[in-house]
């Protein structure tokens, strides 16, 4: 599945611009600037800022959901506002491109996964994803949320704490009972070497 650099290139190629023309047309101070960011891409797709990515869509004259999610076609006026992430409900979700979308795509995917996981998924994505966001990588992170935040579990795991602490407080008071028998025996024993 082409990326995000690969559709900058075929950008490139289609128009028969350099990347000096392009970098120039979406307002880079340096006209190598979008070098850099073509080999950022190719890194990690999350490395690159969807400001600096919705720059390129202007400079390029294509629509930004096109661009970033290689969805609808490069002109298309419908797509041209970008992905449908409510960003501007969730803030947090600025950079975690499509999240909503991927969201429910992965709803759809995978029903046999529990609602506590997609809604800690949700929850804690703003710490965790970055750049354009798939539902495979939504169905990774409810998988393992599934399992880390399963209600059952985490019920056990505090049956188990719970019985731990009692035990813990028995021996505490056995201990206790034991020193209290002890100091009284001592005492015992001086009250008899008195007389």
């Amino acid at each position: 599945m082409a990326g995000v650099a690969d559709r900058i290139r075929k950008i490139l190629e289609e128009h028969g611009w350099s990347e000096r023309e392009l970098a120039r047309r979406s307002g880079f101070p340096t006209p190598s600037q979008l070098n850099g960011i073509l080999r950022n891409l190719a890194r990690d797709e999350g490395a690159v800022e969807r400001a600096t990515l919705k720059r390129i869509a202007d400079g390029a004259g294509v629509s930004e959901r096109w661009l970033l999610l290689g969805e609808g076609s490069p002109g298309d006026d419908e797509a041209a506002r970008g992905p449908t992430s409510r960003d501007s409900v969730r803030p947090h979700l600025l950079n975690a491109i499509g999240f909503d979308d991927a969201l429910a795509e992965a709803k759809r995917r995978e029903p046999k996964i529990r609602a506590h996981a997609w809604e800690a998924v949700a929850g804690s994505s703003r710490y965790i994803l970055r750049g354009i966001v798939t539902a495979d990588d939504v169905i990774k992170l409810a998988r393992v949320a599934e399992e880390l935040a399963d209600p059952a579990r985490l019920e056990a795991a505090l049956e188990a704490q719970t019985a731990r602490v009692r035990e813990l407080e028995a021996q505490m008071a056995r201990d206790l009972a034991d020193r209290k028998a002890a100091a009284a025996r001592r005492a015992t024993k001086k009250t008899s070497r008195g007389r």
